[in-house]
């Protein structure tokens, strides 16, 4: 019953919680906020995470400076539902399906700044994920200190052709592909590599760093990023016609601070959109950008199931000024919140 609650509640939270962040970092999960060797126990078998995260961006920046917080409003929440299976030897399997809703709201997207704001709208499933786990070290002789090593592959199962109506005039109306920022998928099928380990000081402290990078080979997606207008020269001279299918990776590191069922966390976290990917093309339009967030935390662990909750707090912010984006500014936000529950079937 008490597992039932849990389930319930982180997904009647969803309608009230609002995370908020770089809209240049999609919604792909990534490193576990809660990555430790501790909560993984020999007769664990299986665990479901329900994570939510959401992106309200409305302060406008080129480069690191702020513009302005009128030019538009980016809103984006995903769910994510993951089931780890775990096995022998140190590994693990998990498959993670993420549920976007996304919203935009601008008048450049539409009539221009003499009309009225309108607003676009994404929703549906979005890239799912599978990823296979192995602890390097033999986690039943270390379990003072360890590393993870993840590899897996992301699937373009979320429509990254999304279309809504952009308005003209007052009385008309296109149907296009929505803007970048709320498609709920980028067209590529991609692999993903992550990295962690953590080790305990003492019973009360223990210290981690994680990271995860998604490569995304193909160029562009041929999706139009052009919202049911003409291209501009300078978009023909840029190549961002069409969408771009980019990189993306974040690190964080941290300390846990554990006092029985309670644990504060306070972590250092970084991401980032490249300009140049790993491998394959960089041409087509892509919002490269970066945030640095301080990222306090707290975690409630109760027998088989822990309940956590995150708030990012961005310092440094940069929309990476080039040719893949035509030079155009990008949406941030002052706050990143991160909350779910992890439970042991």
């Amino acid at each position: 019953m008490k597992k039932i609650i849990l389930i319930l509640l982180s997904l009647m939270l969803t309608v009230y919680s609002w995370t908020q962040g770089c809209v240049a970092v999609r919604n792909v999960a990534g490193s576990n906020p809660r990555f430790s060797f501790k909560e993984i126990q020999t007769n664990n078998k299986w665990f479901l995470d329900i994570t939510n995260r959401y992106f309200e961006a409305p302060r406008t920046y080129r480069g690191d400076e702020f513009i302005t917080d009128t030019l538009v409003r980016n809103k984006l929440y995903t769910l994510d539902i993951s089931v780890t299976r775990i096995l022998n030897n140190g590994w693990s399997v998990a498959l993670s399906v993420p549920v976007s809703a996304n919203s935009r709201r601008n008048f450049a997207d539409h009539g221009g700044p003499q009309m009225p704001k309108h607003t676009t709208r994404s929703f549906g499933l979005g890239d799912i994920r599978f990823t296979a786990y192995k602890w390097l070290l033999d986690p039943m002789e270390n379990k003072k200190w360890n590393i993870q090593a993840g590899l897996g592959i992301k699937f373009p199962t979320g429509d990254y052709k999304y279309q809504d109506y952009f308005f003209r005039n007052d009385s008309t109306k296109v149907l296009a592909p929505v803007d970048q920022a709320i498609q709920l998928g980028d067209g590529g099928t991609g692999m993903t590599a992550e990295l962690g380990a953590f080790y305990s000081l003492n019973t009360l402290i223990s210290i981690f760093i994680n990271g995860f990078y998604l490569i995304n080979p193909r160029d562009q997606n041929g999706v139009s990023n052009l919202k049911g207008r003409n291209a501009s020269p300078q978009e023909i001279s840029n190549n961002t016609t069409v969408m771009s299918v980019p990189d993306q990776f974040n690190i964080r590191g941290g300390a846990n601070l554990q006092f029985q069922k309670i644990v504060l966390n306070l972590g250092l976290r970084y991401e980032k959109v490249p300009v140049n990917d790993l491998f394959g093309g960089n041409t087509g339009f892509r919002r490269a950008a970066s945030i640095t967030s301080v990222e306090p935390g707290i975690t409630y662990k109760m027998k088989t199931s822990l309940a956590f909750l995150y708030l990012g707090l961005p310092f440094k912010r940069n929309i990476l000024q080039n040719h893949q984006n035509n030079m155009t500014p990008a949406g941030f936000a002052e706050y990143l919140f991160t909350f779910g529950v992890q439970l042991n079937l």
